[in-house]
């Protein structure tokens, strides 16, 4: 299914396999499957549901009923195992004994060729297939479609294609969030519902084929968005932004409640270079290179000593958003941030690589401007089979594993093709003893919607957010409750996001600004620039913030101000900039000979990166700027900021001459 290393597609195209694959017709009984997981301490694996009701999941999403939904792909690339179309399906554990016992079909038919995202929420079912963004309205029966789909968004490329476009995810600030891979942007010109080309917030067209680039022609490397991207829009594709952008295929994107994004992207096949990211708003991340708009394997030999995989992302350039982590070779699918119950994860990133056979564990740790990041498997299988392809939280905090199930992935084929034995797994991952016992959903008060909205099931928090945005003085009276009093701080997250569109939004972003968490306060900034605050006013007033990460975001903001107002500021966040070498000496195994060498890493540089985003097509004044007036009289800072500022790129070297045989 998905994409992994070239000695694995090759080996599945050729048919090697291991012995106990080659004893196979099919996947092995769920309960042998069970077994041959290793969880992480303190929880355990389940079988929840499979086949024939359920056949290769490529997405899933969790309804506020605690119903799971998944997309099926029967006619993945070559393989055409369904001519009626392929599905949308809908399971339920109706007697709670801990299994889906409910099979539905909610929607068949030709034209659903194999999709890769599903996004639940209230009586709207978003399904993502390129070329379009589908929106499906739930009848009254709550199991069938009304009728055929509206569009959202249309003129993705990459049909029936991993690296299409992905699926949605609602996020805490009332904005959809999603993605796609650089097959789905390549020769795209990417429309709305009516057919109109999409502008973004700086003024550019979406897609390979957009003719504007922050508000005037597109121009060539470097001046106009390339390969995979990640956006952010209101629910009605209004207000349209691009997160980031230079990705190869981004599966997924997740936001936390600060509203932080988060994302894997996959490498070209064989490079061990798999990474997870934090996506840096505004940020170019580095598939391609900026001067030339030129592959990896060119561009290798610009810098001497550098690995294969920082040239694959280009991680030595200026003007390339540091990785968060390198997690190898894989195929990196669903993710999110965990936000429930469960010991130990909340805050966490829960994330699935089919390639492998694990569903990991991610702790972000912030560093500096940005992150590093720690690592341990919620669920590694000695099962070939075991394809995990999304994750998802369920109703009272339990994590919930769509597994492909196939004896590969890669190539752009599927092994599991007999008919008779094909299959599709979920496995449900909660603590020893779990019981399903959801608790209730009270959508006609204000407790009732306050619970909702600090549920770990991102279903129910939409609900909740509905009625509470809407919900006059009572709404916001609780919301300030849970804001001045919570221990969990993405839960007062939630409640300053509606706070902040409500009638006193101003006054409260304003003093969430002051919160002695990072978090909260960064959160508060990002309320104000989606309110539409005076952001040079609140960048003024910041600029004595004692965190890095404040500095970063103020810089990120200033990406969306005109140079008239905010040059002044530039030159003040100019001066945050700190000295640190660019590289270290690191012992490292060359991936071609194993042999372990010295190579120098890169150190990665969150704050002048973002500064650098803030300066975007506007450098050279920005640079003349702060040599004039900042105050930051560093040379090593600098040396930094017109490393930044000018973009030198060297070229590659030429290759050794041929010696004489």
């Amino acid at each position: 299914m998905k994409q992994i290393t070239v000695l694995a597609a090759v080996a599945l195209l050729c048919g090697i396999a291991s012995a106990q694959e080659k004893k196979r017709t099919g996947c092995a009984p769920p309960d042998e499957c069970v077994k041959a997981m290793k969880v992480h301490e303190g929880l355990e694996a389940s079988f929840w549901a499979g086949e024939p009701g359920l056949i290769n999941p490529t997405n899933m999403d969790i309804d506020e009923r605690g119903r799971i939904w998944c997309v099926e792909s029967m006619n993945y690339r070559g393989s055409k195992m369904r001519p009626e179309g392929d599905r949308i399906v809908i399971m339920e554990d109706t007697k709670g004994e801990g299994k889906a016992d409910s099979y539905k079909v909610f929607y068949q038919d030709k034209s659903i060729i194999g999709p890769l995202g599903i996004t639940v929420l209230g009586n709207k079912v978003y399904v993502a297939q390129s070329p379009k963004m589908w929106v499906f309205t739930i009848d009254a029966s709550g199991d069938k479609a009304v009728g055929p789909p509206e569009v959202l968004f249309d003129g993705f490329t990459g049909e029936n294609h991993d690296h299409g476009l992905h699926s949605i995810m609602f996020g805490p600030d009332g904005r959809f969030y999603f993605n796609s891979g650089n097959a789905g942007i390549d020769g795209a010109r990417i429309k709305n519902g009516k057919g109109e080309p999409i502008v973004d917030s700086t003024g550019s067209e979406v897609g390979a084929r957009g003719t504007k680039w922050r508000g005037g022609p597109r121009g060539g490397a470097g001046q106009h968005y390339t390969n995979g991207m990640a956006f952010r829009c209101n629910p009605d594709g209004t207000g349209f932004e691009t997160l980031a952008w230079n990705f190869r295929n981004n599966y997924e994107v997740c936001s936390d409640s600060f509203g932080t994004a988060w994302q894997s992207d996959n490498d070209d096949d064989g490079n061990q270079g798999v990474r997870i990211n934090y996506v840096m708003e505004g940020g170019n991340f580095g598939y391609v290179g900026y001067a030339k708009d030129s592959s990896w394997g060119r561009d290798q030999t610009a810098y001497p000593g550098q690995s294969r995989q920082e040239a694959h992302w280009h991680q030595r350039d200026p003007g390339v958003v540091p990785n968060l982590l390198m997690t190898g070779g894989g195929s990196p699918t669903g993710i999110l941030a965990y936000e429930g119950d469960l010991p130990g994860l909340r805050g966490k990133l829960i994330h699935c690589d089919a390639g492998p056979n694990v569903v990991r564990i991610y702790t972000p740790i912030p560093a500096d401007a940005g992150y590093k990041c720690a690592s341990v498997d919620l669920v590694k299988s000695s099962d070939r089979w075991f394809r995990p392809a999304d994750v998802c939280v369920g109703l009272q905090g339990e994590i919930y594993i769509a597994d492909w199930t196939d004896p590969g992935v890669g190539g752009h084929a599927t092994g599991d093709k007999d008919p008779a034995t094909i299959s599709g797994r979920i496995y449900r991952i909660a603590p020893p003893g779990f019981k399903p016992a959801p608790p209730k959903l009270d959508l006609g008060t204000v407790k009732g919607q306050i619970d909702a909205l600090l549920s770990p099931n991102l279903a129910r928090r939409y609900a909740g957010y509905q009625k509470l945005v809407a919900g006059g003085a009572d709404a916001t009276k609780a919301l300030e409750e849970v804001f001045r009093t919570s221990s969990v701080d993405q839960h007062r997250a939630r409640a300053l996001w509606l706070l902040a569109r409500g009638d006193g939004g101003p006054k409260a972003v304003k003093e969430a600004l002051q919160d002695k968490s990072v978090d909260l306060r960064v959160t508060a900034l990002r309320a104000a620039r989606l309110i539409k605050m005076d952001m040079i006013e609140i960048a003024k007033g910041l600029l004595g913030d004692p965190s890095p990460v404040i500095a970063r975001e103020l810089c990120l903001a200033m990406n969306y101000e005109s140079t008239g107002r905010c040059l002044d500021v530039l030159v003040a966040l100019g001066d945050k900039v700190r000295p640190q070498n660019s590289y270290e000496g690191v012992a490292s195994k060359d991936l071609n000979t194993q042999e372990e060498t010295r190579q120098e890493r890169y150190v990665p540089k969150w704050y002048l990166e973002a500064f650098g985003i803030a300066c975007t097509n506007r450098e050279k004044e920005v640079l003349e700027a702060w040599t004039k007036n900042g105050k930051n009289k560093d040379p090593k800072v600098a040396e930094a900021i017109a490393w930044r500022l000018n973009r030198v790129i060297p070229e590659p070297a030429p290759p050794p001459p041929k010696k004489d045989k």
